[in-house]
């Protein structure tokens, strides 16, 4: 065969292995590509081979738009596709940027196409010297780091776990994030069952109302307070308080960040029953939890198991089939109505749908911005929304006659997708960790910019000061509101707590 012609046919296989790895979210490696170019020029050969070909292009081309934004299958992915209700997976579907749709159609066109052109393995030799090679590098990764880290157990997991062939990779990450997840899960829910083991050393005599507010993907640096150009935060740039600059999420989503805002743990585990719910509780503050997050069932997921320990409990959503946008001003009556409800001391948890991807689904009204195109313009005027609804819950706070503290932070940020004019989940990027928090209330008269940095795991030490309670297993932790920094490090997402850091710039464009 002519050598040019061979080694056309040779670029050919390399290109589709190529495009194959990249589709599913996986690191190009020297050995993953040719594990990839192995299959498909033996796939060629086969009767059934075209088919299988086909099913893996179709799988691949259908994960496309998930790979473009989150990679390989992965915790960060299950635990948004079980924690997510039906209109929340519609809106996603209906933000899907235009451009991976397309790129999924060109990719399923152009691998099919060039599948024609590879060549049949012709030779009983070239089969042998190929599974052979092919035996060789699924394994050798696989081997060499298993004798690195010393690994005495669990052979088959770790084996597969440490492949660098996309295939079989794929399957075993989905089934393992899945895995992952739901022992988790049955390990919080096994929780359910355990009192709290909360011992109160302080209580504060005088009556006082709390306020949580937990905003959804808002990243600091798109907020008016945090120096952003637009006027999108007129209540937080202005008001009497605390602006705190250097506060770190605890995690990229919603289901890492806030169950370890509200509970008691190291960073990775948490304690289900020692949550902000049962220590106001145990001091003897009533509990409210106002949500326009689905609930999604009956202590279906962390939080909602949480929220389940007030004594009052609001949901907008259900998590059901008939679930539809439900803007976060639908609250407003709620917090409003608890407030007033008694002159006791209460805990007020509301947790806001804020700037949930699907941005423009979440204003109400007008988009008064103009700033790198409709989607980045409606998560400006989100975050303003959210702004303004601080700014009722405020005034609510004032009109009653005891004193009061309104907290407000976000779970998380996001990262830029389309050249900086969308923003998704991404847990690979600084902004995705950078969010507000702001702290007012009745005995603040002046304003205040904090500079110490903190953590998404001290948020319940601080949340406890601003209650004027303390207890034996929070005595030991520093006050929240000395000068003193926290550990720049957050928990991403995969169960690992990470150094800030290391983590990647993703300015705003």
């Amino acid at each position: 065969m002519n050598v040019v012609l061979i080694m056309v046919r040779v670029g050919i296989l390399i290109i589709l292995a190529l495009m194959l790895n990249t589709a599913l979210g996986y690191e190009n490696k020297v050995d993953s590509l040719i594990l990839l170019a192995i299959t498909i020029f033996c796939l060629k050969s086969m009767n059934i081979g075209r088919w299988v070909f086909v099913f893996i292009v179709l799988v691949s081309a259908l994960y496309i738009p998930v790979s473009l934004n989150y990679g390989h299958p992965n915790l960060t992915i299950i635990s948004a596709l079980s924690e997510t209700n039906v209109s929340e997976a519609i809106e996603f579907a209906k933000d899907t940027d235009w451009l991976a749709i397309l790129i999924a159609i060109l990719f399923t066109g152009s691998t099919l196409f060039l599948f024609h052109f590879v060549p049949k393995v012709s030779s009983k030799k070239l089969n042998i010297f190929l599974v052979v090679v092919f035996s060789f590098l699924l394994f050798d990764k696989p081997i060499r780091t298993m004798i690195d880290r010393k690994v005495s157990d669990d052979y088959v997991y770790k084996t597969i776990s440490y492949m660098r062939y996309a295939p079989a990779r794929f399957i075993f990450d989905w089934y393992d994030s899945y895995d992952k997840y739901h022992e988790y899960n049955k390990q919080i829910r096994s929780q359910r069952e355990v009192a709290s083991t909360w011992i109160i050393t302080k209580e504060n005599d005088v009556p006082q109302n709390t306020i949580l507010v937990i905003g959804e993907s808002v990243r600091k640096d798109y907020m008016n307070a945090y120096g952003f150009e637009a006027n999108n935060t007129p209540f937080m740039s202005h008001s009497v308080g605390q602006l705190w600059l250097d506060f770190l999420s605890a995690g990229p989503n919603t289901f890492t960040s806030v169950m370890r805002f509200i509970t008691l743990g190291d960073g990775i585990n948490i304690e289900l029953n020692n949550n902000i719910n049962t220590l106001a509780s145990t001091a003897g503050i009533e509990t409210y939890w106002i949500s326009n997050q689905g609930r999604m069932g009956e202590f279906d997921t962390g939080i909602s198991m949480i929220a389940s320990y007030a004594d009052n409990l609001s949901f907008t959503r259900s998590g059901s089939f008939r679930d539809s946008n439900v803007y976060d001003s639908a609250l407003l009556p709620e917090v409003r109505s608890a407030l007033s409800e008694n002159q006791n001391s209460k805990l007020i948890v509301v947790h806001l749908i804020g700037s949930h991807p699907g941005f423009c689904d979440r204003v109400e009204g007008d988009v008064d911005f103009s700033f790198n195109g409709s989607k980045i313009s409606c998560y400006i005027q989100s975050i303003k929304q959210t702004d303004s609804l601080l700014s009722n819950i405020n005034d609510y706070a004032k009109q009653q006659p005891i004193d009061y503290n309104l907290i407000y932070l976000s779970d998380h940020g996001l990262g830029h997708r389309e050249g900086g004019k969308n923003l998704r989940h991404d847990p690979l990027v600084k902004q995705a960790y950078e969010v507000p928090l702001f702290i007012t209330g009745s005995n603040f008269d002046e304003r205040h910019i904090m500079t110490p940095r903190r953590n998404g795991f001290s948020v319940l030490k601080g949340i406890s000061e601003v209650m004027g309670i303390s207890t034996v297993k929070l005595d030991k932790m520093s006050s929240f509101f000395s000068e003193v920094d926290d550990k720049a490090i957050v928990n991403n997402g995969e169960g690992e707590i990470v150094d800030f850091q290391s983590l990647n710039e993703d300015p705003i464009k």
